[in-house]
Parts: structure tokens; C-alpha cells; sequence
């Protein structure tokens, strides 16, 4: 059943980052908070792993996409060590997005 509900969810989840703007970046970024905050990786995974496949996602040329992607990938940041193998991923390709044309994407890549 969850697994139902995670394969008609995914494509809703991937066109809505594909398409953030300025005011739903925030609330997006909150939701991915509040959803993740004081839970174990592991019981998360299906959302840790939907946060790690918009690194992959190179549908998009437009910076504040990409900044937006990057963004949401940062929320990751509370399983710290937890998530290794994630991390890991994460940082191969940020290390091939450090010589992006667009500084805004390389400075929100750095932090």
C-alpha cells in the first residue's frame, strides 16, 4: 500500500520541484523539515531517497531551479552522518557543479 502510494506520488513530487518559484520554495523546504525532523533515516528512506534523485534531475538549465533543487537537498542535512551512502552520491555530483557557470549555484552548492 505504501509503496502504491509512493510510485503515484513521485511524479506529483518531481514536477512540483521542477517548477518552485520564490514563493513556494520556502514552504516546500519547511514541509521536507517538518516531515523528516526527529525521525530515523531509515524509516525515511522513500523521501531521502526522492530528495536524492533531484541531484540527478538535469532537466533544467534555469539557475533559480537549480538553486531550488539544491535547496531541498540541504534539508538532508539533519541525518548528518546517518546517511552515508546518500552523501556520498551528493558529493560527486556537487563536485562536478563546482565549475557551474552561474555563481548563485556554486555559492548554494558550497554552503
Amino acid at each position: 500500500m505504501l509503496d502504491e502510494l509512493w510510485t503515484k506520488l513521485t511524479p506529483l513530487l518531481t514536477e512540483v520541484c521542477l517548477n518552485l518559484d520564490s514563493e513556494t520554495l520556502r514552504y516546500w523546504n519547511t514541509a521536507f523539515n517538518c516531515a523528516m525532523e526527529h525521525e530515523d533515516p531509515r524509516r525515511m528512506y522513500r523521501l531521502v531517497e526522492f530528495i536524492r534523485t533531484l541531484i540527478d534531475n538535469q532537466s533544467s538549465s534555469n539557475t533559480f531551479n537549480e538553486t531550488s533543487r539544491w535547496s531541498l537537498i540541504q534539508t538532508l542535512r539533519m541525518f548528518e552522518w546517518r546517511i552515508p551512502s546518500i552523501w556520498c552520491d551528493i558529493y560527486e555530483h556537487a563536485k562536478d557543479l563546482l565549475d557551474h557557470s552561474f555563481k548563485s549555484v556554486r555559492e548554494h552548492i558550497a554552503t
